[in-house]
């Protein structure tokens, strides 16, 4: 199991992300909406947001993404905690703790090219994303 910090930003993300590379180096990617399977449906401004973005070295680990739509960022959903496992039995374990008292924001549900994902935030608001497979 690993846990990664998972930042999210209201449009400016691919900056600051390059802003974050140039502080710590290694390898950024990004992955655009325009470029997720609904992408083509979305107005072009939209498909220019960042769906998910990796700057990955040997001792850092940060992914992040842009918040889409009208309700932008509110205090409390600028960063996650992503925890990734290699066996969806443990993810689903690890979930059923995490969610008691607090708020399922997406189901446990297959992701065809990843495994599991889901996402909550726990009973004292930190919002958590799991990945598995």
């Amino acid at each position: 199991m690993s846990i990664y910090p998972f930042l999210t930003f209201n449009g400016n993300c691919k900056e600051a992300m390059r802003f974050y590379q140039s502080c710590f180096g290694g390898e950024l990617h990004f992955r655009y909406l325009g470029e997720a399977p609904y992408g083509r449906d979305l107005p072009q401004e939209m498909k220019e947001l960042v769906l998910h973005a990796s700057l990955v070295s040997e001792h850092v680990r940060l992914f992040a993404s842009d918040m889409p739509g009208d309700d932008g960022l509110s205090k409390g959903n600028s960063i996650s905690l992503l925890i990734n496992m290699a066996q969806n039995d443990q993810l689903k374990s690890v979930f059923s703790k995490l969610s008691k008292k607090g708020e399922v924001t997406a189901p446990l549900s297959k992701n065809a090219s990843r495994g599991q994902w889901a996402t909550l935030k726990d009973r004292y608001a930190v919002q958590w994303i799991f990945t598995a497979g």
